[in-house]
C-alpha cells in the first residue's frame, strides 16, 4: 500500500478538484484513509450548513454573476475551491494509528465480497453494507436513487431501525445485490429505535428542497435532525 494520502489531498478529492483519480483510486483500496475520508466528508457537510457558510457562498456567488464575462466560467472550481477552504477550518481527530476509530464517530460503507472498500459497482455484483456504530446501537440506512426516490435499505423491512452491536465495521447482513443506477446510501445513527416513515419524509424533502436549488438527488447530505449522527456513501454503478 502506498503512502496514506494528506488531509489536503482528501479535501482536494472531496471538492472534485483531483483530476488525476489518484485519491479517488487509493481511497477505495485504503480502509485507513475510506475512514478518514468518510469523517471529513461529514464535517466538510456540516460546515457547509451553517449559516455564515450559505451567506458566504451566496454573496460570492452574487459577486461572480454579476462580474461574468460570457466567454468563461469560473463558478465551479471557485465554489469548490472555497468549499475547500471551510473545511480545512473544521478538525476531524484522527486516530493513534491509521486506521483505528475514535470513539463516537460512525462511518458508512460497502464491502466486497472480499472485505475490500466498494466505490463503483456493475449490475449483477453482491456487495455488503457496513457501519461504524460509534457508541449508537440503533441504525437505519436509506437509498436515493437518480431520480430522487427514497426506499429502505436496511433493515430490509419494518417501521423502525435494527439494533446492532456497536463496533468499528459492524457488516449488516444479508449482501445485496447491485442494480443499474447509481444510488446514495444514507444511514442514521441513535441511542433509541428511529421510526422509518419519519426519516424517509425527512429525506424526501431533503431531495425535493435540492431540486429546487438545482442539485442532483445524489449529492443531498442527510437530514441532521433524524438521529444522533449520519453518515453517507455514493455507489456509482457503471453500465
Amino acid at each position: 500500500m502506498a503512502e496514506h494520502l494528506t488531509r489536503l489531498e482528501l479535501d482536494e478529492w472531496l471538492s472534485g478538484l483531483d483530476a488525476s483519480g489518484r485519491a479517488e483510486r487509493h481511497v477505495a483500496a485504503c480502509p485507513a484513509c475510506g475512514v478518514l475520508a468518510e469523517q471529513m466528508r461529514q464535517a466538510r457537510e456540516s460546515s457547509l450548513r451553517e449559516p455564515r457558510a450559505k451567506a458566504v457562498l451566496a454573496r460570492l456567488e452574487e459577486k461572480r454573476a454579476r462580474s461574468a464575462k460570457p466567454r468563461w466560467s469560473w463558478g465551479v472550481p471557485w465554489v469548490a475551491a472555497l468549499a475547500v477552504g471551510l473545511a480545512l477550518v473544521v478538525y476531524v481527530p484522527r486516530g493513534t494509528e491509521d486506521g483505528v476509530r475514535l470513539k463516537g464517530t460512525v462511518a458508512l460503507r460497502l464491502l466486497s465480497a472480499q472485505g475490500a472498500p466498494v466505490a463503483d459497482a456493475r449490475p449483477g455484483e453482491r456487495v455488503t453494507l457496513a457501519v461504524g456504530t460509534g457508541t449508537y446501537r440503533n441504525v437505519l440506512v436509506l437509498a436515493v436513487d437518480e431520480a430522487g426516490a427514497v426506499d429502505q435499505l436496511w433493515p430490509q423491512d419494518g417501521p423502525t431501525s435494527g439494533t446492532v452491536e456497536p463496533g468499528a465495521e459492524v457488516k449488516l447482513s444479508p449482501p445485496m445485490e447491485v442494480t443499474p443506477g447509481s444510488v446514495a446510501l444514507h444511514a442514521f445513527f441513535a441511542d433509541a429505535p428511529l421510526n422509518v416513515e419519519q426519516a424517509r419524509a425527512a429525506l424526501t424533502s431533503s431531495v425535493a428542497e435540492a431540486r429546487e436549488k438545482r442539485q442532483a438527488p445524489l449529492d443531498v447530505a442527510p437530514p441532521g435532525d433524524i438521529g444522533k449522527a449520519q453518515a453517507r456513501t455514493l455507489l456509482r454503478v457503471m453500465p
